[in-house]
């Protein structure tokens, strides 16, 4: 099994609780059998209400949740590695049904069991990815934020956008080419942001809170000069980051980003409906119909393919909860970094979309005017995220290389 797909490891600090410890030695060796908080906290030795909680402060998620994590993580092991049936790997993971299995697996990793075989199978047969390992850190109000790194060369980190997702995002046709080329001279670190992910869900939401993510990361990731690649909201994050330790960032580039959110920018029916999407995101955003998430699907990859369209929707429902899609839409729509602008002082490529439908290709021509010195790319495409097939892929991929040049090797 690749060492991207270790979904359910849990941080080093969990072992050191010995009642966290003992319930994730049950969970582990008894997977396939049907596990009850009650008999977790009977093994622990602990109340049901103190396992929960130490639990889910180690681990991030409670002992129910993960416990239905690792026994999917334990299924795509036995997909990648051995020559078995569904219906065999269905039944010695514990699942009541093929049926069951494949609904729980395709939720998880956004692909039903077969599909997902068969593309483990076509990446195995032909060059991969490098592999990812996992991490996670602390950020400054002790928010747990899982972050990942992979490849070699000069350090190139890539801020959160919406949405992320570690693990899904190294499977999926919408971010594997982006993973490529991110790390064929690099070594790429990216983080969940807190909210979403494998990132603490339950946590204070706020933009200076995801400048502290993006803090703790470098800082964990031991890096003292690095470039900075940033995307949609994260364009924000990466611009107060870069006042905050000038002289960190080698280079900085900002694609589909802006400097005010869109309670700053819209007003009328557009703003209306806009807080509409955020309606629709606390009443439907779980619904096993995808319509309601298929609202930002259009917007995000309108020349998409279906394929593509259904990855992007299940990755925004494995990524966070109804509630915190909501929580989060609100702090982006009140995003405010213009007076930062002009004392940005970190070399700058701004590259937009010329018909991005989410981010308007005048807030990168507002970002590339105001940061003084900065470098302006239109890209040739309606995509907020960019796709493999399409012109401006290679528009995005050429400027990228030119821009952060010969770049010395070593962190």
């Amino acid at each position: 099994m690749p060492a991207q797909q270790d979904l359910a490891r849990p941080p080093p600090g969990a072992l050191h609780d010995r009642a966290v410890a003992r319930a994730l030695d049950l969970i582990h060796a008894h997977y396939a059998e049907p596990l009850s908080i009650t008999a977790l906290a009977r093994e622990a030795g602990v109340s049901r209400s103190v396992l929960c909680e130490r639990f889910a402060a180690a681990t991030g998620m409670p002992p129910i949740r993960y416990a239905g994590r690792w026994r999917l993580e334990v299924a795509a092991r036995l997909l990648s590695g051995e020559k078995l049936s569904l219906a065999e790997i269905a039944w010695r993971t514990g699942f009541g049904s093929e049926a069951a299995f494949n609904r729980a697996f395709k939720r998880q990793f956004g692909a039903p069991p077969a599909k997902w075989r068969r593309s483990a199978m076509r990446r195995d047969e032909g060059p991969d990815l490098p592999p990812q390992q996992l991490h996670s850190c602390r950020a400054r109000d002790g928010t747990r934020i899982a972050w990942a790194d992979a490849g070699a060369g000069f350090p190139l980190l890539k801020t959160a956008n919406w949405l992320n997702h570690l693990t899904f995002d190294w499977e999926s046709p919408l971010w594997r080419h982006w993973l490529k080329e991110l790390t064929r001279d690099n070594r790429l670190i990216r983080y969940d942001e807190r909210g979403n992910g494998l990132s603490e869900w339950n946590s204070e939401l706020g933009f200076e809170a995801f400048v502290d993510d993006l803090e703790a990361v470098v800082d964990a990731a031991g890096l003292e000069r690095f470039d900075l690649f940033a995307i949609s909201q994260g364009a924000a994050v990466a611009i107060a980051y870069s006042l905050r330790h000038p002289g960190r960032i080698r280079r900085l580039v900002l694609l589909g980003g802006y400097a005010l959110g869109f309670r700053g920018r819209l007003a009328g029916d557009d703003l209306a409906r806009r807080e509409a999407m955020i309606t629709l995101c606390r009443t439907g955003w779980g619904a096993n119909n995808p319509a309601y998430r298929q609202l930002f699907t259009s917007l995000y990859i309108p020349g998409g393919t279906r394929e593509q369209a259904d990855w992007f929707n299940e990755m925004q429902r494995a990524s966070t909860s109804p509630e915190n899609a909501e929580r989060l839409q609100h702090v982006f729509g009140g995003i405010d970094v213009r007076h930062m602008l002009p004392q940005v002082s970190v070399p700058t490529l701004v590259m937009h979309a010329r018909d991005d439908a989410v981010i308007p290709f005048q807030n990168g021509e507002y970002l590339a005017a105001k940061i003084p010195g900065a470098t302006l790319v239109p890209i040739d495409s309606a995509n907020h995220i960019l796709l493999e097939d399409e012109p401006g892929w290679q528009q995005f991929v050429t400027a990228l290389r030119a821009f952060l040049g010969d770049q010395p090797l070593g962190r």
